[in-house]
């Protein structure tokens, strides 16, 4: 199986809100995402499965709107144990989770055994090195690509 982790585009400092959950992508960002498009429409993603924050669902929306996209409140923020329950349960050939770090960073470094930082706009694809999602663990995925727009 193969799965692909995005962290969101560059974002605003702050949000009209004054809440982290709300802060829109940066200029940087949107310049991102427009290359991170290119690269995703050649990739054979099925899902996303997106965080709920402003600037995961401004990522996923600008890089590809055709592919059915999940919007889930358990990837805002999400800890490593979350990673790995909802992968352990969930994960389908060529899905895209879009989140936000320190979790997916953490994760992606458990499953592969190579430390992994995502910085923001960076694609990490990973290829599961077994058959049942339910048997993840620590190196059992390797590391096939790390990717970000340079704007």
């Amino acid at each position: 199986m193969r799965w692909y982790f995005l962290r969101h585009a560059k974002t605003e400092r702050e949000s009209w809100s004054g809440k982290d959950k709300d802060r829109r992508l940066a200029p940087k960002g949107i310049n991102q995402v427009a290359e991170l498009k290119t690269l995703l429409e050649l990739l054979p993603i099925t899902a996303i499965r997106c965080s709920t924050a402003q600037r995961t669902r401004e990522t996923a929306m600008a890089c590809n709107p055709i592919i059915p996209i999940t919007f889930s409140e358990e990837l805002y923020l999400a800890t490593l144990d979350q990673w790995k329950r909802m992968l352990s349960n969930e994960a389908q050939d060529h899905m895209l989770y879009i989140g936000h770090n320190d979790g997916i960073s953490e994760y992606l470094t458990w499953l592969t055994g190579e430390h992994i930082h995502l910085q923001t706009g960076a694609l990490v694809t990973v290829d599961f090195l077994g058959s049942d999602p339910r048997a993840l663990g620590p190196g059992t995925a390797c590391l096939v690509a790390y990717e970000r727009p340079e704007v």
